[in-house]
């Protein structure tokens, strides 16, 4: 299980550790940095932790300000080892498929932020996936594409002569050559899916249109919203034993009185006495013989 666990990243040593600034942006791709734990399993020449990482970005002189992790895991390295003054994101991204609408969204988001709390400096944001290529490629040409204007064809060839590298994955190029642009209006002004709101959250009442309703059918909903009544009129309505604990008042001095009322409609008990439905008393369509009427004791069964 150890040696799954650091066994180095497959082809990690063919690839350089770090590629240039791309042209006209802050864009910086290079390829995951390995934590020491890795180092006996690679020569000294090779290795390239973090604190390797920043140091090379200095040598270009350059400064780091955020680094993107689009690897699937966190066996690598820790953000820990970074300094505290190094903003780090981390975005789970499947290897060898093309990246979801949220995923690219998350990804822009990240990087709009950045730039806009960063707007009086020239910090670079830094993107990696294992490789620091293809996965990595990707997004940052979909953001030159979608968020900047630039041409898929010119995109590309500035990630790769930037990254040493060229994008690999038939399927990514591809998308981004090829594929349906996956806008929502301007990319950056909301996701395309909108954000779920918590379970017990209700829309505010003031964004609801409120019409009346002025059917004389309808009457004795007239004070009731649209979808109220059309929840009574039209949905079928599924009683539950616990729905006859109350029983509506009536306008029948003497009390309430069962009565063989015909109906198969199963509707529920009016909340409202001084309605034409109420002049009628209605009887319960539960088999159950142990549903009784909370006051009287009677039992409601359906004839």
């Amino acid at each position: 299980m150890g040696k799954t666990k650091n066994h180095l990243p497959d082809r990690w040593t063919d690839y350089t550790p770090l590629g240039k600034r791309i042209p006209g942006t802050r864009f910086i791709a290079f390829k995951v940095p390995l934590k020491k734990i890795f180092n006996s399993k690679i020569e000294s020449w090779q290795r390239f932790s973090s604190a390797d990482l920043i140091r090379d970005v200095q040598a270009q002189k350059e400064e780091l300000g955020l680094i993107i992790d689009l690897t699937c895991t966190t066996r690598y390295y820790s953000p820990e080892e970074l300094p505290e003054s190094l903003h780090y994101a981390k975005i789970f991204t499947v290897g060898h498929e093309v990246p979801s609408d949220e995923t690219i969204f998350q990804f822009k988001c990240i990087i709009n932020r950045f730039l806009k709390e960063n707007s009086n400096n020239d910090k670079l944001i830094g993107v990696h996936c294992t490789h620091g290529l293809n996965r990595t490629g990707y997004l940052v040409c979909r953001y030159l594409i979608d968020v900047l204007g630039m041409v898929p064809s010119d995109a590309i060839e500035k990630f790769n002569q930037s990254r040493g590298h060229c994008i690999e994955r038939k399927n990514y190029l591809d998308d981004l050559m090829c594929g349906e642009m996956r806008r929502f209006g301007n990319p950056m002004d909301a996701p395309r899916i909108p954000e779920p709101r918590p379970i017990y959250s209700h829309p505010p009442r003031h964004n609801m249109p409120r019409p009346m309703y002025n059917d004389p059918a309808m009457d004795y909903n007239c004070h009731m919203y649209p979808r109220e009544a059309d929840w009574q009129q039209f949905q079928q309505w599924k009683p539950h034993p616990y729905h006859y604990g109350y029983q509506p008042p009536s306008r029948n001095p003497n009390g309430f009185q069962p009565s063989s009322r015909n109906t198969n409609n199963n509707q529920p008990p009016s909340r409202y006495p001084d309605t034409p439905q109420d002049s009628t008393p209605w009887q319960s369509a539960s088999n159950d013989p142990y549903i009784r009427h909370s006051a009287t004791g009677t039992n409601y069964q359906k004839n």
